[in-house]
Order: structure tokens, then sequence, then C-alpha cells
């Protein structure tokens, strides 16, 4: 344990710029700060500070907002001037949406799983200490990365262990006002494990885990301050810990399984996802999907019923490319030459293959779903194998439903096409699929960029038959 702990704002920090060596200007701060760098001291750096070095910024006025951020602004809008907090233009809802894995609250602000996992307000992306009105900074792609830099070169200049964490100030549930935390580290753990040791008394720790980087980088904030006092890299010395090169900032962000805050199953979560899952037939955004997300979906689209729980669903991930384009092309002649034979102009016919050929190859994510008949029961009488067949047509379509819903768990939109019905002896050929496989629908995934209007739904009157006594 630490007796005694100093902790030193450095003085003569310069506004940085893109392209700026941190490591030589805190070299240089020291110096003028009357301090040495001596084995096993700590460096808390802004993250401010370290976007500007390496040119992390963005001008809002070249941001493109979607509708869907206009309908954020407008919703938001009211909520903010509620909190008396700044109202956030459609701009800045944009880039907070594309730094972000996941949209979780909407409210005054938006709270949101950033790219490298954090769970904060805005994605961390902070108009504060940044010049220009439209200017931001957002979090460093790789913040482990980046103190691993200037540790690196720290310890090739003064030849001593330094341990380096780039801070940055999130707000708290439960609590008001903001502390510092640790978004990035390097030869330093982020927790301390104290299970197994003892207190005072004897008794063995059962559940004690130290978040010791984000501490420190709370101790260093207390210098460091969210205004205009200018001390952005902050010196601790004293401060007792193992070097650790190996260290990631990973290790303190909790399981999404363990997380008892962030992911909800209430009644009304289950209602608001039945309500509010949309066929997606707009135009997707360019955010790429991790295919790995797709994955876990189908996943969980293999808990729906099934008859004999016989599971006879069959998904293949249909990635952009050539095979995915000429899948479409062939299906798409076949298409034409079905319309022209019924007589359809060419107008008409144009019209119908456009509607849906460019949703089928521009969609991030296609997936093609099948039954597989060979895991069908099987009767000596026809009417018993139609009974059968339908009845794996019903589980497939449970299976389809499940993983609709999976998709609007992840934020992701979609949409239920049944073209595959009409083109199945193609889409084998041109899969090679096996001859038990019958295509039976697509499903178009991806982010989306604006809202689908509410489709018409007939009153519960109307779908509820009552039979004559």
């Amino acid at each position: 344990m630490s007796e005694h702990v100093d902790i030193i704002a450095l003085k003569g920090i310069p506004k940085i710029k893109s392209g700026d060596n941190l490591a030589n200007i805190i070299i240089d701060s020291v110096s003028k700060s009357n301090a040495i760098l001596e084995e096993g001291d700590i460096l808390v750096i802004a993250q401010s500070i370290v976007s500007k070095s390496r040119g992390f910024l963005v001008d809002l006025n070249k941001i493109e907002p979607s509708d869907y951020a206009y309908r954020l602004h407008e919703k938001m809008k009211p909520l903010a001037m509620m909190e008396n907090v700044q109202i956030k233009d459609p701009q800045i809802i944009q880039l907070i949406l594309d730094e972000s894995n996941k949209l979780i609250r909407t409210s005054h602000v938006m709270i949101v799983e950033t790219k490298h996992g954090f769970i904060c307000a805005n994605a961390g992306i902070d108009r504060s200490n940044v010049e220009g009105d439209n200017m931001v900074t957002l979090l460093p792609e790789d913040s482990d990365e980046e103190a691993k830099k200037i540790s690196d070169e720290l310890k090739n200049r003064v030849n001593k262990n330094l341990a380096v964490i780039i801070s940055d100030s999130f707000g708290r549930p439960f609590r008001k006002g903001a502390v510092g935390v640790a978004i990035g580290i390097s030869g330093i753990d982020a927790i301390l494990d104290k299970r197994g040791k003892h207190d005072l008394y004897g008794k063995e720790l059962k559940s004690t885990i130290v978040g010791q980087v984000d501490n420190l980088a709370s101790a260093a904030q207390l210098i460091m301050g969210e205004a205009n006092e200018g001390y952005p890299i902050v010196l601790i010395k004293g401060y007792k810990f193992e070097i650790n090169n190996q260290a990631s900032i990973n290790s303190i962000i909790r399981e999404k399984n363990s997380d008892l805050f962030r992911e909800k199953n209430s009644d009304n979560d289950i209602i608001k996802n039945l309500k509010s899952r949309r066929s997606y037939k707009l135009e997707y955004s360019s955010k790429e999907v991790d295919e790995e997300l797709i994955r876990e979906c189908i996943d969980l689209s293999r808990w729906a019923p099934s008859a004999h729980n016989g599971q006879f669903w069959r998904y293949i991930i249909l990635r952009k490319g050539d095979k995915r384009s000429q899948l479409i092309d062939r299906m798409n002649e076949k298409f034409r030459n079905d319309l022209i034979n019924e007589g359809k102009s060419e107008s008409t016919v144009n019209l119908k293959i456009e509607k849906t050929r460019n949703q089928f190859l521009k969609s991030p994510h296609l997936i093609l779903l099948c039954l597989d008949k060979q895991d069908l029961e099987s009767y000596e009488d026809d009417e018993r194998n139609l009974n059968e067949l339908f009845m794996g047509i019903q589980s497939i379509s449970s299976s389809a439903t499940y993983l609709l819903l999976a998709f609007e768990t992840k934020n992701l939109s979609s949409c239920w096409y049944c073209a595959p019905l009409f083109a199945k002896t193609i889409i084998r050929r041109e899969l090679n699929l096996p001859e038990s496989f019958i295509p039976m629908a697509f499903f178009t995934v991806g982010y989306p960029i604006d809202v689908p209007k509410i489709p018409f739904r007939k009153s519960l009157d109307k779908i509820l038959f009552k039979i004559k006594d």
C-alpha cells in the first residue's frame, strides 16, 4: 500500500495541435515544473490532448445528418430545455451514432456503447477545450495503443519504466457530476483483484476488486479540472504498483452477462421491441455490420419452437460481392420472364425488379433461410407428408420471427422477403446447396438511416373471431 502519494500538475503545456509529440512536451514540462521522471511514476494525460495531437478531430459542418438524426434532435430538444443543458444539433447526433456500437438510452443526452465498449454519454465526443465553434474531439481509436506509444518513447528517452493513463470524464448512474476515468493504459493493470486477501480482522475478502486506474484518473482530475485550469497532464509519484506491459483497459469493462444496468429484460422492453419492429425497406447506413453480430442473432433464432423439436432451419449469410450479385441477376431473369409471360408492361416489369434488386444488392448483409426437408418425418400417405411440410414451414417461420426480434435488440433493421420461394431451383444451383434445402426467405440487415412509417394494423375485434353458439 502507498502511504504517501504526490499529485503534480505539469506546467507550461502549450495548446496542442495535430502532429505534436506528447513525449517531447512531457519531458519539457517536467523540467519546467522542477520535477524529474523516476522509476514507477505515473502520467495521467487528458484524452482531449491525445486526440488533438493525433488529429482525431471532426468539423461538424462537414457532417450530413440522416433523417434519423433529425428525428432524435426533435425528440431530445424539449428534454434538453427542461434540464437546462445544451441542445444537440443533428450534426453531432449523427456523429455520436457513427461512433457508437449501440444506442442504449436517449433523453437530454445520448447514452451509448462506444466502439471501444465504454458506456458513456455522447460517445465521448467533446466540444470543450477545442479551438473552433464547430470542432469536436473523438475518443482515440485505440487508447491503449496511444498510451503505449507515449510510454515507450518516454522510456527510450529517460530509461525509466513509467505507466501512462489516458483519462476522460464520465458521468455515473444514480449520481450527479462527472469523474475522471481511465480509457487507455500502458504499464499498469486496470484493476486490483483483492479476493483471497484478508481484512483488518483476518476475514478473507470474497468480492473486492479495485478499479485502480479509475481511482488514479479521478485523483488527477482534481488538479486537471474541467474548465480553463489548463493542466492536461498530471504526474503521480509514490503510488506502488507492479509494472505490467501487457495491461489493457478492456479488463475493467464489465461483461454484458453480468451487467445489471445496461441490459433490461422487463415486460415493457419486450412489449416495446414487439411493437417497434418495422420491415425496413429504406436505404441502409454505410456503417459496417460486424458479421459476428449477425451470427449472435442467428444463434438466438435457434431457440424458437419447432415441430418434433426438428429445428429444420438452415441459414446462409450472403456477403456483398460477385456471388450475391450473380444470384440476384439470375433470380431477376426468371422474375422478368414470369412477369412478361403474365402480360406485364416493360415499365411495370422494370419497376418491380428495381424495387427489391437494390435492397438485395446493397444491404450490408443478405441472409437466406432454407427449410431442410431431410429432417422432416416421412409417412406413407401424401396428406400426412404435406402436413409434415406445413409443420416444417411453421417451424422455420418461428425461427425467422426470433431472428427479426434479435436484430431489433441489436439496433439493426431488417426486412423479410419471400422472393426465394419463386426461384428455389436457381438458388440451389447458384449457391450449390443440398437438394434437401428448400429456399424460403431473404432477410436484408443493416443499420438504419431513417425511421419507417408505422404500418396499419387491424383492430383486435377484426382479427379475434368469435364462434357462434
